[in-house]
């Protein structure tokens, strides 16, 4: 177990090292200075070197990507050239709403894509099946962009259920003091015993989740029940049946272990993909997060900020799969040997 883990971290390392020079490489050779989005609109050319020389854009690539290691293994990602703030921060103030986000998202598509790539698995060929199967091929067909928003026109513009954006209505509510304030504000608004503001949370947040939700539940879906098929076919299976077991009897008492590692795999992987759709998502519905920081970092060309949002994204991404890949010997202890 001690070596399993082992060549996990270094490939965490060499993953991390590996992602951090392309983007560094690639953002330098982006069309645009960086350096004009620090000085202001007209600058002259005095004041572009000025800046330049300040923020260590006129060294050398190979120098600037040396700094820039030395400076990332202290935490320190720079400052930001469109907020003037440090990067750090800014990743820090926006964590929390991303977070939310994506881990309710998570949680709703895993929930019902397992438990309904379960019940399609019973029900194989049957009108019930192929109804959900075509909802999960829906789920990943749509594009994330004209999913989010076609919800917007549907439960904003035509039935008017659900705000069209934000995170909450409006900060005159947050005038209220939290006894919680941990950034996460369905959970400091529950804990506060804030049921209005916590409504007002839910209803801001059900069309965005469910917009990365859905994609994500299609590829549960598919993998599931592909998994408990195979199962299915498996002698111990034919086994519990013949004893006079009921599948789903089967499937609850052992059967539904077989599928836990391949879901595992695929929740780590869509992990990674809900994180990509929060860039679009997030602009869609306002939210104030770090997939529209990013965004906004990218169209201003913001260098330190997109390196900082990289690195972060990245970091997040295989800290998951890492714990997902820790997970694995636990349920199946001969991966670890």
């Amino acid at each position: 177990m001690i070596a399993y883990c082992t060549r996990r971290l270094i490939s965490t390392v060499f993953v991390l090292i590996i992602v951090s020079t392309i983007t560094f490489f690639l953002s330098h050779s982006l069309p645009g200075d960086p350096a004009s989005l620090w000085v202001g609109d007209h600058p002259t050319k005095e004041q572009l070197e000025t800046a330049k020389n300040k923020l260590g854009f006129d060294r050398p690539l190979i120098e600037q990507y040396v700094s820039f290691l030395q400076n990332v293994i202290t935490l320190d990602l720079g400052v930001s050239l469109r907020t003037r703030q440090p990067v750090l921060t800014e990743l820090g103030r926006r964590f929390s709403a991303t977070f939310e986000l994506v881990f309710f998202s998570m949680l709703l598509a895993l929930s019902f894509g397992f438990f309904l790539g379960l019940k399609t698995a019973i029900a194989s060929n049957t009108r019930p099946d192929q109804i959900i199967r075509g909802v999960g091929y829906l789920g990943l067909s749509f594009p994330v962009f004209w999913l989010g928003m076609i919800l917007q026109l549907l439960f904003f513009g035509i039935l008017q259920w659900f705000p069209l954006q934000g995170r909450h209505s409006g900060f005159s509510t947050l005038d209220i003091d939290l006894s919680i304030n941990s950034g996460l504000f369905l959970f400091d608004t529950l804990a506060s015993g804030e049921w209005e503001l916590f409504c007002d949370g839910l209803t801001h947040i059900f069309l965005p989740m469910m917009t990365l939700a859905f994609g994500v539940f299609g590829l549960i879906l598919r993998t599931t029940r592909s998994a408990m098929m195979e199962t299915m076919s498996e002698p111990f299976f034919k086994t519990y049946l013949a004893y006079g077991f009921e599948p789903a009897e089967a499937i609850q008492r052992s059967a539904y272990k077989n599928t836990l590692v391949p879901v595992s795999t695929v929740s780590g992987l869509s992990f990674g993909l809900m994180l990509g759709g929060t860039f679009l998502v997030e602009s869609i519905f306002d939210w104030p997060g770090l997939g529209q920081f990013s965004v906004l970092s990218i169209l201003t060309n913001d260098f330190p900020a997109i390196m900082g949002v990289t690195l972060f994204y990245t970091l997040t991404y295989v800290i998951i799969n890492f714990f997902i890949d820790l997970l694995y010997p636990m349920i199946d202890p001969r991966i670890g040997r």
